[in-house]
């Protein structure tokens, strides 16, 4: 995707640069804080111990990553990177009041991971892969992160089923949920932006077998809130 000759990465990252002070208010609110719940599923798939090693992809303002903090304890690792400086600082900041000394951040590329092969047991995604320009690269580079057995975990909004449910999130999503980031952010592209994202974003059966195209086997799919949220797990080989 461009805008106005500005490549996809780039329009990506000033937008998030421009909500990421209020970032976190407008999650909780526009999922009815449900984002939480969420995330703390897609860390149980991770299946880490205390002592293991994870990396957050897309980290924003590191929700995804202090969570893996506390499934991998105090002995444990978690890095968090992303190319919006913004967001980390924001995740910074949390870091420092919350006193988590077992995250450490890295400004990167999705499809480009600054990190070694074979140096995590879990590698995840929340709430981004919609984002990069490439799909692929980045389920590609998690997988190499990633030790033989090791789990890659994608959390990501989906497109809800139910002839019920699904039109009147479908009215919420494209309608409401635009005013309400708007009115509070000041900037309702972003939120215009969302739904237009998640609306050209691959299905659920085509997620999944870009995971397999990469080498992640058994790869499962949980719809969470009625398919509003879909986490796809996936081991490498």
């Amino acid at each position: 995707m461009a805008t106005n000759g500005v490549s996809k990465q780039q329009h990506v990252e000033q937008l998030f640069a421009s909500i990421a002070r209020r970032y976190d208010l407008l999650n909780s609110i526009l999922s009815f804080n449900h984002h939480k719940r969420w995330r703390a599923f897609a860390v149980q798939q991770c299946r880490l111990w205390s002592g293991d090693r994870a990396l957050d992809v897309c980290a924003g303002t590191l929700d995804f990553a202090i969570e893996l903090s506390r499934a991998v304890g105090p002995t444990g690792k978690v890095v968090g990177i992303d190319f919006c400086r913004p967001m980390l600082d924001v995740g910074r900041r949390k870091l420092e009041k919350r006193r988590i000394r077992n995250v450490s951040l890295a400004e990167g590329n999705a499809e480009r991971l600054p990190v070694p092969s074979n140096s995590f047991w879990a590698a995840t995604i929340g709430f981004a892969l919609r984002n990069v320009a490439s799909v692929e690269n980045t389920l590609s580079e998690m997988a190499r992160v990633v030790e033989p057995g090791g789990r890659v975990v994608c959390l990501e909004l989906a497109r809800p089923n139910g002839r019920l449910f699904g039109p009147v999130y479908n009215l919420y999503f494209r309608r409401i949920l635009p005013l309400i980031g708007g009115a509070i952010n000041g900037n309702r592209e972003a939120y215009e932006y969302l739904p237009e994202s998640v609306a050209r974003f691959y299905s659920r059966e085509e997620l999944s077998q870009a995971m397999e195209n990469v080498g992640l086997a058994d790869v499962e799919v949980y719809n969470l809130s009625g398919g509003v949220v879909a986490v796809h797990v996936g081991t490498k080989r």
